[in-house]
């Protein structure tokens, strides 16, 4: 065993910096696909860029939704190469309308709905169900992790994704997706050695690591519960 990283890579995966899915007056946007970064949004993606400057990677993807695209070219801190591409089975899991559940029931649908993702029939809020989540996103991180050609990878996603992805990486499944949270703008990283073009190894670097935060010291709440936390009172 001469060189036992011979066939390793490594990603870099990314959750979308700060965006708000409520305004100001507690209402829910009426599309949460189109939000933007806001300025602190921004500012945490500028921040990832000046930590990753001297990161070469060969690849960049990003869900093709507004939030993570402009995290992930905040991330690329403008360099040319390699071309931002779009994961669309990436995409985050699909809620149900969370503004016609009463305070209680979007508590436990919505807000601490991971902790019971691996239940028969799980659904995230009355969406998307866990399950067909799950296979939605694995089957697309293997896809992405098999291509020939590169070494060091970039991937800007959502938290829901990135819970499943890092449960995948782990080996816990659904049943562990609830444990895994994810930061705005948060970094985790992890390789992959990949042998007769399959997976054969997995090991996980860096978890939820945000530049802005480094200790988590700001803001105990969960992200999901910051989330509610703005939405107007019953």
């Amino acid at each position: 065993m001469d060189n036992p990283a011979e066939n390793r890579r490594r990603v870099y995966l990314m959750r979308h910096g700060d965006v708000r899915y409520y305004n100001d007056r507690g209402e829910r946007v009426a599309d949460p696909d189109l939000v933007p970064l806001t300025e602190r949004g921004q500012d945490q993606a500028r921040m990832m860029g000046e930590l990753l400057a001297e990161t070469r990677f060969d690849r960049a993807y990003c869900t093709g939704l507004l939030r993570t695209r402009q995290t992930a070219e905040g991330a690329l801190g403008g360099r040319a190469e390699p071309v931002l591409q779009v994961a669309p089975d990436l995409r985050e899991i699909r809620s149900g309308a969370t503004d016609l559940m009463t305070r209680s029931e979007a508590i436990d649908e919505f807000v601490y709905s991971m902790e019971h993702a691996a239940k028969p029939g799980a659904r995230f809020a009355r969406g998307e169900a866990y399950a067909d989540f799950y296979a939605r996103v694995t089957k697309g991180i293997e896809e992405v992790l098999l291509q020939d050609g590169w070494k060091t990878m970039l991937i800007v996603a959502h938290g829901g994704t990135n819970r499943a992805i890092l449960s995948w990486l782990t080996g816990g499944g659904l049943a562990t997706m609830y444990a895994y949270e994810q930061d705005t703008a948060a970094l985790n990283i992890f390789d992959v050695d990949v042998v007769d073009h399959a997976i054969r190894r997995r090991y996980l670097r860096l978890l939820n690591y945000r530049p802005d935060d480094v200790l988590k010291a700001e803001d105990w709440r969960t992200t999901l519960e910051r989330t509610f936390a703005q939405r107007k009172p019953d």
